[in-house]
């Protein structure tokens, strides 16, 4: 189904991270970087205000380091909105590189889990070693494991660099035989943060490259039961004006107190991605103040509205692509990514649009 269906609150739970993953797009491979953990009392304010404005009950626990290194404040805010609602749904997007108490307090609290994991071991310890310098595909494999066995829903997301983008085949047989049965798969992009290093340049791969591997593969995943999906195929199952859920927008909680409506404006400071800041918590006086020509603003971002974008075969089915990669290498909201615009149209050309919706939303 449409990206933008995804009607969740997002929290940002921490700064802190324990890999070291080589394209971070938020500096995290920087040691210097700062870690903070969100004032729970934002949070509280936020999801009351949630819960008032809409019927979903959907909470995403999201971080740009890593949420379980912060593991009693999520086991806290879990047991308070529980206390807030009935029927929340929980949803854990994670690296997978943490303890088997861990794991089974997941199995036990969590509705939906999104491992991030970019493959067999060779691929998965070049591009996410520890913090310490050491592998991390051994206990991520094993918490995979253990997940995929167990009643909750289970995706794996992976980032696609030049180690794996011919490999996108071997991609769905490791996951498959680790009992995984969704898959999603990103291209590594440009960082927000001057903090990344240089290893991201090296590792970019040519889209188009990545786009018709990962036609090779979604086949292949289909004849072995496995769904197989992309950022660029998000909305491929159904027309729609709004690219995802950010165009909404839908509230995304960043740890200095701010109200964004993306993962990729992780923070109220950064300047460049300022456009998709529409609210900030005031400690004070224990609310959040919600801007609203911010809000218009980013509501504006709809398909029908996407100037380069009118004449485009795929214009429904797409909806001017990434928000937040748009702003972040354009300056604009509206701006475009002619390199993706040319993939999706593509992608298009070879696989079924507005025929069935997918069965998992992307994290």
């Amino acid at each position: 189904m449409g990206h933008c269906r995804k009607t969740a609150l997002s929290i940002f739970l921490n700064t802190k991270c324990n890999l070291r993953c080589k394209y971070c797009y938020v500096g995290g491979s920087n040691s210097n970087c700062i870690q903070k953990v969100i004032n729970k009392n934002f949070i509280r304010c936020a999801v009351l205000d949630f819960f008032k404005q809409y019927s979903s009950r959907h909470i995403r626990f999201f971080s740009t380091g890593e949420v379980t290194t912060s593991f009693s404040a999520l086991k806290e805010i879990t047991d308070w909105i529980r206390t807030k609602s009935k029927g929340v749904k929980f949803e854990l997007q994670t690296n997978g590189y943490f303890s088997k108490k861990i794991a089974e307090w997941i199995a036990e609290n969590m509705d939906v889990i999104w491992i991030s994991c970019d493959g067999s071991p060779d691929v998965q310890n070049y591009y996410r070693p520890t913090v310490n310098g050491s592998t991390s595909s051994e206990i991520v494999e094993r918490n995979i494991k253990f997940l995929a066995a167990t009643p909750l829903v289970l995706g794996c997301r992976s980032t696609i660099g030049a180690r794996n983008v011919y490999r996108q085949k071997e991609l769905i047989d490791y996951f498959s035989s680790l009992g995984v049965e969704a898959i999603m798969s990103d291209p590594i992009f440009e960082p927000v943060s001057q903090l990344c290093n240089a290893t991201h340049n090296k590792e970019s791969v040519n889209l188009m490259d990545y786009a018709k591997f990962f036609l090779q593969a979604r086949l292949y995943a289909e004849k072995k039961g496995i769904f197989y999906g992309s950022i660029y195929t998000v909305n491929f199952d159904e027309k729609t004006e709004h690219f995802c859920r950010a165009c909404i927008p839908y509230p995304h909680l960043t740890t200095d107190g701010y109200v964004s409506c993306c993962d990729m404006a992780y923070s109220g400071t950064d300047l460049k991605m300022k456009d998709l800041i529409y609210g900030r918590y005031n400690e004070e006086e224990d609310r959040i103040e919600y801007d609203y020509n911010a809000i218009k603003k980013i509501k504006s971002r709809t398909a029908s509205n996407m100037p380069e974008c009118q004449n485009c075969e795929v214009l429904y089915n797409c909806a001017g692509a990434c928000l937040g990669e748009a702003l972040n290498e354009t300056g604009s909201i509206f701006g475009i990514k002619p390199e993706v615009c040319e993939v999706i149209r593509y992608l298009a050309k070879h696989m079924p649009l507005n025929r069935k919706l997918h069965p998992y939303l992307h994290p």
